[in-house]
Formats: structure tokens, C-alpha cells, sequence
């Protein structure tokens, strides 16, 4: 890998403000042309002193999971302004990416599924196949799919959530793709959510949604894939391992020089 090794990309990052900045600086490290177009913006809730007070019941809980680098963020905040992390709850991290911010802000997760970083992935692991009796406590935004709890508790957990975020689409001016894509080529967009895909089309101006069809899309589950399709996407979607920096790296090395 030298510096130069992205030299003719174009890659649309697509993360939050205050989560794009390292990733940013490693594409340009290697000499991509990067543009920021954030899809979702996150913003902590109102009711704090009532999280606060869900926070500090951690201890009673057997494992906690975090659904996400958000999730990770603003729930260990809380956590840590009720005191340390109390050693008999267990982490898990629905992904590398999960994961990777977890350990960055020092807490290491006991349990992070191989494969794409999903809700099935997670299910799959040894851990959350012996849950029975278990209390768990799912750590994430406002709203989102049921399936992990719905599922755990099939298997005979207790769950609960502590949502701890919300997550809006942004008012981006979408002129900005437009721009690029009149120039020259974006050779990939980067995405690490169902949401954020959704908003992406969203946001995208009508003229510009056939040349958004023929972008490469950088997608991390299978739900994602299905969910290009279900949008009009034309092409195959590039799934990456996960959402770390490092399989985000990998993944446009590899496709992207390749084009």
C-alpha cells in the first residue's frame, strides 16, 4: 500500500460530523479525494437525569449491548457519569465498528460476532444463544428494528432498552453530489445504515437518483443489500466486514483501485 494508492478516488463519506474525522483523514492519508455528505445527525436527549437514573441500575443487568458506534458513545457517557463500569455485566458490540469505538473510549467488549454487523450476526454467537433468565439491556436510539429483543426474549431473556440518542436526516444541500457527479466520477459512497441509506435517497435530488443507482455503494449487512434493491439500486452493493475504519479502508482498496 503506498500513499498514492487512492489517488483517482472520488469516496463519499456519509458518518455523522462527529464521527467522520479519523475516517476522513485516513482516505486522504492515501490520497482519496474525500467529500463529507452526512445522512444522519445525532443529537443527545432532553431527559438526561432519567437516563442517568436507568444508567446507574447497570449492575443489575447480566449483559449490556450496544447497537452502535452512537450507541457506544453517548450510553458509556452515561455510565461513566454514574461511576465505573460494573464488572459482572458483560459487553457485546453488534460489530467491528462497535466495537473499535467501545475500546476507544476504554471498555472492551466481551463478545463481537464474525461477519457483517447486524442483529443476526449477533444472534449467532454462543453468548446469546444461553440466555435464558438473563437480563440484557440494550443500549441505542430512538427507535429501530425489534428483531435482536424480540428474539432474545424468545429465548428467554428479560430486555430493555436504554435509548439514548436520536437520530434526524439532515438538512444537507445535495448540489453538492450533483457537482461531483457533473465533474467527474464518485467511485464509492460509504454507508453503515439502514437509516442513513433511506435518507440518502431521500436526499438525493430526483435528477441525480440514476447516477446515484450506478454509484458504488459501500453497505455493511445483508439487510442492507436487500434494501438497495428495494430502492432501485442497479448495481451489486460492495459489503464490507464491518464498520471499522480498518475493514472500511480495506474494502475501497480493494474495489476501488480495481475500477
Amino acid at each position: 500500500m503506498t500513499s498514492t494508492s487512492l489517488q483517482d478516488c472520488t469516496i463519499v463519506v456519509t458518518r455523522p460530523v462527529a464521527q467522520a474525522g479519523k475516517l476522513i483523514k485516513k482516505l486522504q492519508d492515501l490520497s482519496a479525494t474525500v467529500v463529507h455528505f452526512p445522512v444522519i445527525a445525532i443529537s443527545p436527549l432532553k431527559n438526561q437525569q432519567q437516563l442517568l437514573t436507568q444508567a446507574k441500575s447497570l449492575g443489575n443487568y447480566d449483559i449490556a449491548i450496544f447497537i452502535s458506534r452512537n450507541a457506544a458513545i453517548f450510553g458509556s457517557a452515561l455510565v461513566k457519569k454514574t461511576g465505573d463500569w460494573p464488572p459482572e455485566t458483560q459487553i457485546a458490540a453488534i460489530g467491528d465498528g462497535t466495537a473499535q469505538q467501545l475500546s476507544e473510549l476504554g471498555l472492551s467488549a466481551d463478545v463481537v460476532p464474525s461477519g457483517a454487523a447486524s442483529s443476526e450476526s449477533l444472534l449467532s454467537s454462543s453468548m446469546m444463544n444461553s440466555v435464558e433468565d438473563k437480563r440484557i439491556l440494550i443500549f441505542r436510539g430512538i427507535g429501530g428494528r425489534e428483531k435482536l429483543a424480540d428474539s432474545l426474549r424468545k429465548r428467554g431473556a428479560i430486555v430493555d432498552y436504554l435509548e439514548c440518542y436520536e437520530r434526524k436526516r439532515p438538512n444537507n444541500d445535495p448540489t453538492i453530489l450533483t457537482r461531483i457527479w457533473d465533474r467527474h466520477t464518485i467511485n464509492g459512497i460509504i454507508l453503515t445504515s439502514n437509516e442513513g441509506l433511506k435518507n440518502l435517497y431521500q436526499m438525493v435530488k430526483k435528477d441525480d437518483l440514476d447516477r446515484l443507482n450506478t454509484t458504488p455503494l459501500y453497505v455493511i449487512s445483508s439487510t442492507m443489500v436487500e434494501l438497495c434493491g428495494k430502492l432501485g439500486y442497479k448495481l451489486t452493493p460492495i459489503l464490507m466486514p464491518s464498520a471499522s475504519d480498518d475493514d472500511v479502508i480495506q474494502s475501497v482498496m480493494e474495489h476501488c483501485v480495481s475500477q
